[in-house]
């Protein structure tokens, strides 16, 4: 079955990577031994090429479930005998898709999906298991944390990422070769997205993760797609690779590989990097970033060769470059009308001439462009609602099922945590409903409502007898709420919830925890001390639980803080990870003091900070990661401090600052997805207080018009003698230009708008264009605003549509947001979209009118060309 070279390349990966496996080291050796040949090949390929902390905090066993169960789809699936080794490997085999928590589910997916697709050919196999994802899984926005494809089914409900690896691992589970797609950042709005790729019949194709159609190489995201800067998938081993797709490069252990030409209009760039004396740098970090929620994120870190270069292929945007080595940096915009290669030449970041004075960027868009376009017919669209529809009751009703409302009825103020848990229902109400401590409720309601979904009564059981014997102390003292979040909390940040405090009771000595309960000090000096870092076998965005970081003596920055944070905890001091910079902090003398961040603990802060006061003007304006961020100089790069929800008062935000430098970015985004941005650089001294004015850019009326063609959909009209007729959009359309109004009457918005064309309603009479209202249905019509709106304005047209089939395509193609209405559009005469918003914005029907007249003149301008 396995080629020698993979038998080679398994063995001397295995055998490098033994040393680093610690006191685990026999314990696999040991196992390793009861497995077949085959089973042995693949089991060191995985332990060869693993991120090295999955290894410290998964069981042989669960392996060994991943290995046996590729074998045996290989055996027996007709469509695996053809697929090459290292597709079989990275696309089958492999037990990781993102950062999910890992479970032996294999075989979970193969028993709920196999009886369905026997008989098919891949291509309809592939499209009927989307079907079933969809009835087991869809949308729902949540915290980054990744949880397992079992969690996805038995919630019902996770974000794309965890939607993708839901897919990935169902299409794995019966041989069909799989994989993520990821645009780690839109250009065009302030998101990212995930989706799968397929291997069907020699080729790659995509698709929505629980998003089913009826043909392949369709989905929402097509347009968008077509807009975006960087698309990229990654497998875990260097093994073969994919010839035919541009490799990336590695990043610590993953290695990346280039999808964006399968989706967008693409340029090719070549980056050249000097140094001060004006000669070559090798080995300079060069950091490719998109602007994108009003900070600058890198999507792709490359190294200089020996002739200080770098080169990636991108969409047709522009695209932030930033150089650094040492000390030394260099930026720079690259755009799509520059040349081929761009010189940068590092220097210190304090000389950077522009500090202290804000420098405006114009930050454009690529715009979308009909690269995979696909055409359903109207069967296969009404085939389509009809199985989403069916698929979405399925879902619901079995999620419904596992609450029960008897048990939960005892529980009033937790019936909402016991609904949000779904298929974890069971273990939550055993943990709460064990006996009557009052802590029981406080372990709940410390956690995150993804926790609710996976967390098991063992291990909060666990938590909760740890933490205990220290809550006298602290209520005595008044100081509850510290003990309740910071000591029995099972959560630190993001890691995998398990019983930590019951392995490092048993992994240090009474000498030892006396210690650290003395001087928490000496915590974080044994964590520094003992636990090293190997970040070439590191998956950054996977924090190790504090099990597998002692297990190991390995775990990355951020584990060995969790690490410390959990040990604390479990003797009895309070501890978190500061939700602003994540440097580790314990809580002494009625405040959090900072213990990562320094040499020595930190008893003060405000004696090594300055204070940065900002001046914004009109409150509402200033939205973190919406409108703008601010980020701390480190290694090179600004790391963005994390304000969410952090809001100005009078104008005016006070922020403590550790002293650096800093900068400020702010950003305007456009309906054509441009952005006007600007940006402060300054350093901020101990004890100063430095004041910034903020700047923010509005666009002018001209920056508000799109050109964006709409699909065409169907509306249905009454006629003169009150018979209905269904006529295209584009028919009803034609002639005139268009505003179009999908409303959704009796709901707030919708009545504001309503009421601002009331309050309009003499401009809208002599307003030389059709307005259309699109509604479910004529009980619509009884609505007592909408009525007046009619009445007041009787040329207004009334169109019925299918909201299911419509709304979410229009409000797409637009880039608004499909869960909010009313949708307005504006169109020049036919299906030429150039304004469109969803939710109620204030203005919004004056503004549309001042846009319609704009685009009648550049349309007039145009023809006079």
């Amino acid at each position: 079955m396995f080629s020698e070279h993979l038998q080679r390349y398994a063995q001397e990966k295995y055998e490098l990577r033994l040393p680093l496996l610690g006191g685990l080291k026999a314990e696999i050796e040991r196992a390793m031994e009861g497995c077949t040949p085959r089973e042995q090949v693949l089991m060191k390929f995985l332990y060869g090429t693993m991120p090295l902390r999955d290894s410290g905090e998964y069981d042989f066993t669960v392996f060994l479930g991943f290995v046996r169960h590729s074998i045996m789809v290989y055996d027996q699936m007709e469509w695996c005998q053809e697929i090459p080794e290292d597709m079989f490997l990275h696309h089958i085999l492999y037990y990781r898709v993102n950062t999910e928590n890992i479970e032996d589910c294999r075989r979970f997916f193969y028993d709920k999906l196999i009886d369905r697709i026997k008989g098919l050919s891949v291509r309809e196999a592939v499209l009927e298991i989307n079907y079933w994802c969809a009835e087991n899984g869809t949308y729902e926005a949540s915290d980054n944390r990744t949880i397992s494809p079992v969690t996805v089914y038995k919630s019902g409900k996770g974000r794309c990422g965890e939607e993708s690896t839901f897919a990935v691992t169902a299409f794995r589970s019966v041989g069909i070769p799989a994989r993520q797609v990821y645009t780690p950042r839109w250009a065009h709005c302030d998101d990212n997205h995930a989706w799968v790729e397929v291997f069907v019949e020699g080729k790659w194709h995509f698709l929505g993760a629980c998003e089913p159609e009826e043909v392949l190489d369709k989905g929402w995201f097509t347009n968008a797609s077509s807009r975006a800067l960087l698309v990229h998938t990654r497998t875990f081993s260097d093994y073969s690779g994919d010839s035919e797709t541009e490799c990336l490069g590695k990043e610590d252990l993953l290695v990346y590989y280039n999808g964006t030409a399968t989706y967008a209009m693409t340029k090719s760039y070549e980056i050249q990097v000097l140094d001060e004396d004006k000669n070559p740098a090798e080995n300079v970090q060069v950091s490719f970033e998109i602007l994108n929620m009003a900070e600058y994120c890198s999507v792709v870190n490359l190294y200089t060769d020996r002739n200080g270069k770098v080169a990636l292929t991108v969409g047709l945007g522009d695209v932030h470059v930033r150089a650094m080595k040492e000390g030394l940096c260099c930026e720079a915009w690259i755009s799509p009308e520059d040349g081929d290669g761009t010189v940068l030449v590092l220097k210190k970041e304090d000389e950077k001439t522009e500090k202290n004075v804000w420098v405006d960027v114009d930050v454009r868009a690529p715009k979308d462009y009909p690269v995979n376009p696909v055409t359903l017919t109207k069967e296969q669209k009404e085939r389509n609602r009809k199985r989403i529809h069916e698929a979405n009751q399925m879902r619901e009703s079995r999620i419904a099922g596992y609450f029960n409302a008897e048990e939960a009825s005892s529980y009033p103020d937790e019936t909402e945590i016991l609904r949000l848990s779904a298929g974890n229902f069971k273990e939550i109400y055993k943990f709460l409903s064990k006996d009557q401590n009052p802590d029981r409720k406080a372990v709940l309601n410390s956690l995150t409502v993804k926790d609710y979904k996976d967390a098991r009564a063992e291990i909060l059981e666990s938590h909760l007898a740890g933490a205990s014997p220290y809550r006298k102390k602290w209520e005595e003292n008044g100081n509850l709420d510290i003990y309740e979040k910071y000591i029995l909390c099972p959560r630190i940040l993001l890691e995998e919830m398990t019983d930590y405090r019951g392995f490092i009771e048993e992994f240090f000595n009474e000498e030892e925890k006396e210690g650290f309960r003395k001087n928490p000090e000496t915590i974080w000096k044994y964590v520094k001390q003992n636990i090293g870092f190997e970040s070439k076998l590191d998956y950054k965005t996977i924090c190790s639980t504090p099990a597998g970081s002692l297990k190991l003596l390995q775990s990355n920055p951020l584990s060995q803080k969790i690490l410390f944070a959990s040990i604390c905890r479990t003797f009895g001091i309070p501890a978190r990870i500061n939700p602003v910079n994540l440097e580790a902090e314990v809580y002494e003398a009625g405040r959090f003091v900072s213990i990562s961040g320094a040499d020595e603990l930190v008893k003060d802060r405000s004696e090594e900070s300055g204070k940065l006061v900002l001046c914004g003007e009109t409150d509402n304006l200033w939205t973190y990661y919406q409108t703008w961020t601010i980020g701390r100089l480190k290694d090179g790069q600004f790391a963005t401090l994390d304000y969410t929800g952090v809001k100005f008062s009078g104008g005016v935000l006070k922020l403590d600052l550790e002293p650096g430098i800093y900068r400020l970015v702010t950003s305007v985004r456009l309906p054509s997805g441009n952005q006007n941005a600007s940006e402060y650089v300054f350093e901020l001294k101990k004890d100063e207080e430095k004041s910034v004015t903020m700047r923010l850019r509005a666009g002018s009326l001209e920056d508000m018009l799109v050109d964006n063609m709409l699909d065409d959909f169907e509306v249905t009209v009454k006629e003169e003698n009150e018979k209905e007729k269904t006529v295209p959009a584009s028919v009803l359309m034609e002639g005139k230009s268009n505003i179009l109004a999908i409303l959704s009457e009796g709901q707030e918005p919708t009545e504001h708008v309503l009421n601002e064309m009331l309050e309009q309603k003499d401009d809208l009479k002599s307003l030389d264009a059709q307005i259309i209202f699109l509604l479910q249905n004529d009980m619509s019509l009884q609505n007592r605003t909408l009525s007046k709106v009619l009445e007041a304005i009787p040329q207004i047209k009334v169109g019925y549509i299918s909201f299911d089939d419509t709304v979410e395509p229009l409000a797409r193609r637009m880039y608004v947001d499909p869960e909010k209405l009313p949708l307005l559009i504006v169109t020049d005469p036919g299906l030429k979209a150039v304004y469109g918003c969803s939710g109620y914005n204030v203005g919004s029907v004056n503004l549309m009118m001042k846009l319609l007249g704009l685009s009648r003149n550049k349309l007039q301008d145009n023809k006079s060309i």
